[in-house]
């Protein structure tokens, strides 16, 4: 079994001259599943990288229990801790053909050559890279040296694969194909995979579950449509979906029985929307205090293309940049107080300054508490 358990970890880099102690990893736990792709993910700084080679056993743990397969690694060198790492610069070695470099690891440990030739073999047939093997990486694209990296990760057969962001020296087409040929190695090895990454979109598509981090603090672990959907606070609404969520800041109020948000717009018209019954058991405890009303561009739509609609969740706002993106256009709106984003329909063409009608599904707003930055809960 390949389950990875981080117990308190903390890590802390010492002073030095005038810089204070920098704490990189705050005391965080994570339990990760046997053949689960985990993804830890969040902006440069957050501690993620930090987390991934403790786990290695490339950064020293000031705090803190690792384990692997249930087994304590505080004090394990890296090579006895059944690991593979691939890393972000490939780290091939540039005087090694291909099948020099993904033997090299099993060489070391002193393997057979009939095992080593049958490993390095294997895992090239999987990679689709049996033409490279007498190649050397200067004679190859980078999407040709990521593989050659995974498969020498593959070819040690470990417990745990580690990636720090693997993919980010490779262009946006490269990516989608290596993301993709990654989740399939994932399904076919069926072997537990931790992978780092600063895009979000990475995050969604290839994790099983998501760790969002921030500040070397834990933010949120759940799978990725359970973070969309759901994020419990504003950090990880924000970080998660592109274009990120709109928030507006306001204050909740009752009027006739029902509770509604109304826009902080000293001097001019703001947006007043009544929220759903099941928003407003979220927001009761709230009325008469400021909130921040949380809504992505894609529950909000041109009123014109939406038949039936209640005025109450209807606004106006000026549209400030049209980006037409074929399937669908993103309008950047100003509603006095705060600019924001929807995604309509492409159909219809939007000029600058124009005012338009929009409609907001209150069914996937989310309030939050703007002191605290978390969610409301009923």
């Amino acid at each position: 079994m390949a389950e990875v358990s981080l117990k308190d970890l903390v890590k802390i880099y010492p002073a030095s001259g005038k810089t204070p102690p920098v704490g990189a990893v705050k005391r965080i736990n994570l339990d990760i599943k046997d053949r689960e792709f985990m993804v830890l993910v969040g902006p440069s700084g957050c501690g993620k990288s930090t987390t991934l080679r403790m786990i290695a056993g490339l950064e020293e743990i000031t705090e803190g229990e690792i384990s692997i397969g249930k087994r304590v690694v505080n004090d394990i060198q890296p090579k006895n801790r059944d690991i593979a790492m691939v890393f972000q610069n490939y780290a091939l070695y540039p005087h090694m053909t291909v099948f020099e470099n993904m033997a090299f690891g099993l060489k070391l440990q002193k393997k057979p050559k009939e095992e080593i030739n049958k490993r390095v073999m294997a895992a090239a047939e999987i990679l689709g890279i049996e033409s490279l093997l007498e190649r050397k990486p200067k004679a190859m694209s980078g999407g040709q040296r990521q593989r050659v990296a995974v498969g020498r990760a593959i070819v040690r057969n470990p417990k745990v694969f580690l990636f720090d962001e693997p993919l980010s020296n490779l262009d946006a087409k490269m990516r989608v194909s290596m993301r993709t040929e990654i989740s399939k190695l994932h399904a076919r090895l069926g072997a537990t995979m931790i992978y780092v990454t600063h895009d979000q979109v990475e995050a969604m598509t290839m994790g099983d579950r998501i760790c969002v981090m921030k500040d070397g603090d834990i933010m949120q672990v759940a799978e990725p449509l359970q973070l969309y959907n759901s994020p419990e606070n504003m950090f990880v609404a924000g970080f998660i979906g592109s274009p990120p969520m709109n928030f507006l800041h306001g204050t909740l109020t009752k009027e006739d029985g029902s509770v509604w948000f109304t826009e902080e717009n000293p001097g001019s018209a703001p947006i007043k929307i009544k929220l759903s019954d099941n928003l407003a058991a979220k927001g009761i405890t709230h009325v008469g205090n400021k909130v921040v009303f949380g809504i992505r561009p894609e529950d909000i739509a041109d009123a014109n293309t939406v038949t039936d609609i209640d005025p109450t969740v209807r606004s106006k706002a000026k549209v400030e940049v049209s980006e037409p993106m074929g399937a669908e256009t993103f309008l950047y709106l100003d509603s006095g107080a705060h600019s924001f984003i929807a995604k309509v329909h492409s159909g219809d063409k939007y000029e600058i300054t124009q005012n338009v009608e929009l409609y907001f599904n209150m069914e996937k707003v989310h309030l939050f508490d703007p002191e605290s930055e978390k969610v409301l809960r009923n």
